[in-house]
């Protein structure tokens, strides 16, 4: 059941819409998302792929820094490298509302940006209406009341798959939520869906040579010949992708031939970026780059316990007096996921946090080849707000021709099961060629199961839906379903 609080979200679009009367202060996100990243990247190791949003993570937990007091609060804004000895929480509400306007602006018609915060509460927990009221306005915080266990965590898991677009089904594992002294958890996602300004012709791509750390692999590579603009210092060069309104971009940092990745990880960081920013080539030049899928799972406590907010994840040192006394995070996680194809890029995070009771001129083109391991950030241009960052130490694209399931054929009222096929994962028009026909009726969609199909059952009529089953490269058995015409 619902708190009565929820009833204010029909709400959260004015509210969001309100200026602060406190200064925003001094946020060095672009520092916060590489120190971040370092920190993923290490625990990941040097030969994984790694995907990451650094806004998801500022955004949860500057929303929860609102909360905090004393040391906790000064240790949780020194990590998230908010400027001020000590803010108030109307200043960090401020520093989160202007950064979200910065994104929200930068949607468009190529470009789909979504954000949201929400705030699980058990029954009988009340936070400070206060820290509610900041929330909601600053960061259009949701706020609601369910059961925690197994209830909660399937709550929380539709709302997570709902805002990803599918992307992320299962944030939270299995008895994640079965702690009796769990009191909240807060959840945060960004979707990104973006066109490139100039797409990647499909009939280009080709397979190529990526030089992995473990060793050298066949991969599609994008590619083409067009005008760009890439930055050039004696580390790496960063080719600027834009997409469709120039408000979002990607930016392809890959090492010099006289440097390895670590040494780029190395240097990552807010100055580092201004720099590249300094020395703009522009020009004519071949581009490689190879389309690749892929996700991440991270443990975020450790990670940001090193980076200065430690306090926040001790039972006896944590001050969230601003939410509710004797409360501390227990654990926080991130997952997140990247697609990236001739059109152009796709990629969802979802984060959660649990709060537990503690008792130039035209030049002969230049090549920028990415067939070795290489980073990227995607950013709003106007800020630079990193929204997503990460390294691809090998190509891993699941792509519509590589995974594969197998579907064995009911018709409803049928009296038993057909010929099973295995077909190669294409579009939806595609499957239906191969033989999804039946005399007398027409194909409705796909049941999870014969019983289900018998039925008349369908749980997947689209490409996406089946899409989101096969991410893990699984074999999965799929009934037709017809209805009679």
């Amino acid at each position: 059941m619902l708190n009565p609080m929820i009833r204010t979200a029909i709400l959260l679009p004015v509210l969001c819409s309100f200026a602060f009367a406190a200064n925003a202060a001094n946020w060095r996100q672009a520092d916060f998302a590489a120190d971040l990243y370092r920190n993923a990247a290490s625990a990941a190791g040097g030969k994984a792929n790694v995907i990451l949003s650094p806004w998801g993570v500022a955004s949860l937990f500057g929303m929860l820094q609102t909360g905090a007091r004393g040391d906790t609060a000064r240790g949780m804004a020194a990590a998230l490298r908010l400027s001020a000895d000590d803010l108030t929480p109307d200043e960090t509400a401020a520093t989160f509302h202007e950064a979200r306007s910065a994104i929200g602006a930068a949607a468009g018609r190529d470009v789909v940006l979504e954000l949201s915060d929400s705030l699980w509460l058990a029954p009988g927990f009340a936070p400070r209406k206060d820290f509610l009221a900041l929330v909601r306005e600053a960061f259009c915080a949701e706020a609601r009341t369910t059961r925690m266990g197994e209830t909660g965590r399937t709550a929380i898991n539709r709302f997570v798959e709902e805002k990803t677009h599918g992307r992320i089904p299962e944030l939270l594992p299995r008895a994640s939520l079965d702690d009796p002294l769990l009191r909240m958890v807060a959840v945060d996602t960004i979707y990104l869906k973006a066109k490139w300004k100039t797409p990647f012709a499909a009939a280009d791509t080709s397979f190529g040579t990526f030089r992995a750390p473990s060793g050298a692999i066949r991969t599609p590579f994008m590619r083409d010949t067009r005008e760009v603009e890439i930055l050039d210092v004696p580390e790496c060069a960063a080719l600027r992708l834009p997409y469709g309104g120039r408000r979002v971009e990607m930016l392809v940092i890959l090492p010099s031939p006289s440097n390895t990745l670590a040494d780029v990880e190395a240097r990552l960081g807010g100055s580092f970026l201004d720099l590249l920013a300094k020395s703009p080539w522009r020009g004519t030049a071949t581009i490689a780059l190879p389309k690749f899928e892929f996700d991440s799972t991270h443990d975020l406590a450790p990670m940001l316990s090193s980076m200065g907010m430690a306090a926040a994840f001790s039972a006896s040192d944590a001050d969230f007096s601003g939410i509710a006394p004797r409360l501390y995070l227990s654990k926080a996680i991130q997952k997140a996921n990247v697609t990236v194809d001739e059109e152009g890029t796709e990629a969802a995070a979802a984060t959660a946090a649990f709060a537990r009771a503690s008792c130039a001129p035209l030049q002969q083109p230049r090549a920028f080849v990415a067939d070795r391991p290489f980073l990227f950030l995607i950013r709003e241009t106007r800020r630079g707000i990193v929204l997503f960052i990460g390294r691809v130490a090998k190509p891993a694209y699941a792509g519509r021709h590589v995974s594969t399931y197998k579907v064995a054929f009911y018709a409803n009222g049928g009296k038993g099961k057909m010929t099973a096929q295995t077909f190669k994962y294409g579009k939806a028009k595609k499957l239906k060629a191969n033989k999804f026909k039946r005399k007398g009726y027409t194909f409705k969609g796909w049941a999870k199961s014969a019983k289900l199909a018998k039925k008349g059952k369908v749980a997947y009529k689209n490409k996406k839906k089946v899409k989101n089953l096969l991410r893990n490269g699984k074999t999965v058995k799929l009934y037709a379903v017809w209805k009679k015409k």
